[in-house]
């Protein structure tokens, strides 16, 4: 056994030593790129400048927070204070939009493994803006096959306020039946794939205070499941219990949203559907 972890601990600093790369700035320092990944893929990497002999500055020259504003996170005073708190965790600062940590020769591998694990731990925050961007592209895809698929028998309408019992909400979108003999109106709405349990019991919450008003009574509603395949059994069982009707979206099935949700909708408004009060 004591072999086994022989080996490991050398495949590990083969691999670690390998994959380093160390090249001059444009500065005084050092360029060093570690093989620790961010969450868009990209390896981390630091600047190392000697201020004085036997004295460092560790800084990773503000691409961290360049690579966040780029690919759309709003650096706003919540996102900053956040940036700030996981930074100190790693014991590093963050002075204007730069980390960076300052020490002595004898701790300089530290502190550049701290500021890279800052850096890696801080673009954790990317992977909202992707569900975001998911969700988006998803309501997208779905306001455009609504107004081909109701423009007949529907008014289509965005982000529409109706006020239930105990509050008020805003639905993603409502197909509102132009003759309600032939039609049954129906509520669409898009949930991301971000605290589902927590987005399941606000929506069922919606459903049920909007169903109290005789008004929204009669309404079929469908709830579009973003990246169901994160979701939990009991988010799952709540939405799937309360909206009249499910569409799921996996990465498998981005390709069939618009077909699906023509299908669904077809069948919730048919008049005769019985709905789930």
């Amino acid at each position: 056994m004591t072999f086994f972890y022989s080996d490991v601990k050398d495949l590990v600093a083969r691999y670690l030593i390998e994959n380093l790369r160390s090249s001059a700035s444009s500065g005084q320092g050092s360029i060093i790129t570690l093989p620790l990944k961010t969450i868009d893929d990209r390896w981390v990497s630091v600047i190392v400048e000697e201020k004085q002999r036997g004295y460092f500055l560790i800084h990773d020259g503000g691409k961290t927070d360049s690579e966040l504003f780029c690919q759309g996170v709003t650096m706003s005073d919540v996102v900053e204070a956040s940036n700030a708190g996981i930074a100190k965790k790693y014991g590093v600062s963050v002075e204007g939009s730069i980390l960076q940590k300052a020490c002595k020769t004898e701790d300089l591998a530290e502190g550049i493994l701290a500021v890279a694990e800052a850096s890696a731990a801080i673009s954790v925050q990317l992977v909202s803006r992707l569900v975001e961007l998911e969700a988006q592209e998803v309501e997208a895809r779905v306001s455009e096959t609504l107004s081909l698929w109701g423009e007949k028998d529907f008014e289509i309408k965005h982000e529409w306020e109706v006020k239930g019992k105990y509050s008020s909400h805003v639905l993603d979108f409502v197909a509102l039946a132009k003759k309600t003999s032939m039609r049954r109106t129906a509520s669409v709405d898009i949930l991301p794939r971000t605290s589902p349990l927590r987005r399941a019991k606000e929506y069922g919450f919606m459903l049920l205070d909007i169903r109290s008003e005789p008004e929204y009574r009669e309404w079929a509603s469908l709830a579009v499941i973003v990246g169901a395949g994160d979701w939990s059994k009991p988010a799952l069982k709540i939405v799937k219990e309360i909206a009249s009707g499910t569409m799921e979206v996996r990465p498998e099935t981005h390709g069939e949203i618009e077909t699906e949700i023509r299908k669904r909708l077809d069948a919730l408004t048919s008049p005769s559907l019985p709905l789930r009060l």
